[in-house]
Parts: C-alpha cells; structure tokens; sequence
C-alpha cells in the first residue's frame, strides 16, 4: 500500500493529492502540520531524511519531491505521454513550475514586494504558451498540467489579477473540468 505524507496548506502536496484521486490510485494519507514543525520531528525524520512533504513510501521505496512524486506515479497512465519527446516536454514544464511558478507565485502568499516582478514574468511565460494551445504538452490534459496548476491558482492569493490572463485563466477553467479534480484545501 501507498503511504502519502500530506500537507493541506502546501501546492506541492496538493498535486500529488490531485494526482491520486484523478488515478484512482489506493493509498494511506499521514497529514502533517507543517507550519506546527510535523516535518522536523525526530520520528519523521527517521521515516524521511529530507524533512519536507510531500513524500511517498510504497513497498519499502521511498520517493520525496513533488515532481518526482508525479512522474512516479502517473508512468503507464493517459497523464504522461508515451512518446520520449512529449515526456521531455512535460519534464521542461515541470521544471519551469518549480523553478519560476512556484517560487513567484507560491511564496509571494508571505513576501509579495519581493517576489511580485517575477510572478508576472511566470504569469507571461505561461499565457504566451497558452496562447497557442489548449495544454502544456501536446493536446492532452498531463502531469505537466497538475504540476503548474497547484501554485498558479494561488496567483490571487499573492496578489496578482489573473483577468488579464485570459489563456491562463481558460487553461485553468479546463483543469477544473478535469475527471476527479477538487479544489486546494
């Protein structure tokens, strides 16, 4: 059975969350209190040297970063593509969210003047791309979706107006349309 080490107020465990209801994938959730110290406890610690969530332990295998967490996951499945270069695409995606999309729009929720410029320039990227297509990587719903839509549906929250990002505002209506999603705790 799978062990989930989940974190309601965090984006990164929510992807995962999401990604486990949308795969109908069986699993044993451990909510911790992140922001009450959870992670760094002496006990956790022993179940997860990294000391973060989310964090997964399925038959002895133990698998810690949110990202590497879906791609795990979602192998075999209609959300990661069988095709090497379409994988290479999601992976860039996936990349960008934690990179760009998590760290301007995620922790601006605490240190908006700090992080606001870069937010916008995430926020571009994304409506550029989105543009031009329904999806991130080819003309399906994929982990790279999952991935970038935990932190930028928080863009309100740090203060930005998603009204004038029309294709990021539609791309995130077609998540939500998605089989099995549900709204951030």
């Amino acid at each position: 059975m799978l062990t989930f080490y989940d974190a309601p107020i965090s984006g990164n465990t929510y992807k995962v969350r999401l990604l486990l209801g949308q795969l109908a994938i069986p699993h044993e959730v451990v909510r911790l209190d992140i922001a009450g110290g959870a992670v760094r406890t002496k006990d956790f610690r022993k179940v997860n040297p990294f000391g973060r969530v989310p964090f997964i332990v399925e038959d002895g295998f133990a698998l810690a970063e949110s990202n590497a967490i879906l791609l795990y996951l979602a192998r075999g499945s209609k959300l990661l593509p069988a095709d090497i270069r379409a994988q290479g695409l999601v992976q860039q995606w996936m990349f960008f969210e934690q990179n760009q999309v998590e760290t301007a729009l995620g922790l601006p929720r605490l240190w908006f003047e700090h992080y606001q410029p870069r937010a916008v320039a995430a926020l571009k990227v994304l409506e550029r791309h989105l543009a031009q297509r329904n999806w991130f990587v080819g003309d399906a719903y994929s982990v790279a979706d999952i991935a970038l839509f935990a932190y930028s549906q928080m863009a309100p929250e740090a203060g930005h107006d998603l009204g004038q990002f029309a294709a990021v505002s539609a791309w995130m209506d077609r998540v939500r349309e998605q089989p099995g999603w549900f709204a951030l705790e």
